[in-house]
């Protein structure tokens, strides 16, 4: 984001690869509560007017903004990062985890309701993947992204997405 100074501190948070999913909804909610009361993230809330009076204008500026800011890039098999908003916006990759702390982060920082979402794929009884609920509103932005970390190389610049969201059949929810 242009002219938003986006600091070097506090990038990642390694959780151990025997952490449930439970403790790593509750460590992203941890890290995007800390990271709302930063000043740098509350200027990208206010330069995105995110505020919970206009749901569905706060959800596609977040969606917009997580897609547009990185790509997707999945962590190391058997490790599970979670990045701040800084160190995603100063690496530009990252993955599901991630685009749900900025946003949320973003959201709080805005004072808008944010729940982080927790998903099994499919059939599968194992949750494998996670996004913000902003405002009520669904904001995955994976489903736009190819999953091989090359989207940075198929990107124009011109893409726009929208609020949106899978039929899940098993989910569990993290209010943040």
């Amino acid at each position: 984001m242009n002219r938003v100074k986006i600091p070097h501190y506090n990038t990642t948070e390694q959780i151990s690869s025997k952490a449930d999913v439970k403790q790593i909804a509750d460590t992203m909610r941890d890290v995007a509560l800390e990271e709302s009361k930063k000043p740098y993230v509350q200027e990208i809330a206010r330069r995105l007017s995110i505020n919970k009076n206009e749901p569905y204008h706060s959800a596609f500026r977040l969606c917009n903004f997580a897609y547009n800011n990185a790509t997707f890039e999945p962590d190391a098999d058997g490790v599970q990062v979670i990045k701040t908003p800084a160190a995603l916006l100063r690496t530009t990759k990252g993955n599901c985890v991630d685009y749900t702390v900025l946003m949320c982060s973003i959201a709080k920082a805005a004072d808008v309701p944010a729940i982080i979402k927790v998903v099994a794929i499919g059939d599968s009884e194992n949750f494998g993947h996670v996004y913000p609920v902003i405002n009520g509103l669904p904001c995955d932005v994976v489903p736009y992204q190819r999953q091989d970390g090359t989207e940075h190389l198929y990107r124009t610049g011109k893409e726009v997405v929208y609020p949106t969201e899978e039929k899940y059949n098993k989910f569990f929810l993290t209010e943040v």
